[in-house]
């Protein structure tokens, strides 16, 4: 591990405790209702995999890593889906006591990735859903889902970054795209707890850690290595 990659690493577990501190400032969670309550239930589970991420590429874990980031997403587009656009009647069928039948008729309410997607982008130009959360969400599922699928079914992508070696940059690829999805986490849970004062203070952290956050590889070898990319 480089000087270069524990650099950014502090910065960036920084900028995940930051985020936390406003985040952990949500109200008694009886006080929502229980599409407030999923909702937050499903961000939680994706801020959890984003901490999990980051633990997993400290101890040199790269593709366990790697593959949790398509957890992570899929758990935040399934709150965002929960909380702009599912029907009472899904919403209430994660309430009912956990047997077999029950996750089974739960898990076959809720469409794929990219009809949720759709569904989101709809209820976008409708005014219902943030455009800019729906288009980073999109350009998130393009960029880096084909090589997450990878790693999760220990594709080429996996088989090759065992035999060839995980990239330092591309690690730190990995957790900046974390990153960007805890970001957009938290500000979900500021809509939810509908606190402007959380949405701006996590703006501000955003521009202050903007390290951490999505970059392309040319700019991340240039900013942490001082190297241009060849």
């Amino acid at each position: 591990m480089s000087a270069a990659f524990k650099r950014f690493y502090s910065q960036s577990m920084d900028f995940r405790t930051s985020l936390l501190s406003e985040t952990n400032k949500i109200p008694n969670i009886d006080d929502f209702n229980n599409r407030e309550i999923a909702t937050l239930i499903l961000a939680d589970i994706s801020s959890e995999h984003g901490h999990a991420v980051h633990l997993l590429a400290k101890e040199g874990c790269n593709i366990s890593a790697s593959s949790l980031l398509r957890l992570q997403f899929e758990s935040l587009i399934r709150a965002q889906w929960i909380y702009w656009v599912a029907k009472d009647d899904i919403v209430e069928r994660f309430y009912k006591p956990l047997t077999q039948q029950n996750a089974s008729q739960a898990e076959k309410r809720i469409p794929t990735i990219n009809i949720i997607l759709k569904d989101l982008d709809d209820a976008a130009r409708e005014g219902i859903v943030p455009e800019r959360a729906v288009a980073m969400m999109r350009e998130f599922k393009e960029l880096t889902m084909k090589p997450a699928n990878s790693y999760v079914h220990t594709g080429m992508h996996a088989f090759s970054r065992k035999k060839d070696g995980f990239p330092e940059p591309l690690i730190i690829q990995i957790l900046q795209n974390s990153n960007g999805l805890e970001a957009l986490n938290a500000m979900l849970l500021a809509t939810v707890v509908n606190s402007a004062d959380m949405i701006q203070k996590v703006l501000a952290l955003q521009y202050l850690y903007i390290d951490s956050l999505p970059m392309h590889i040319p700019q991340i070898m240039e900013k942490f290595y001082n190297m241009r990319y060849q």
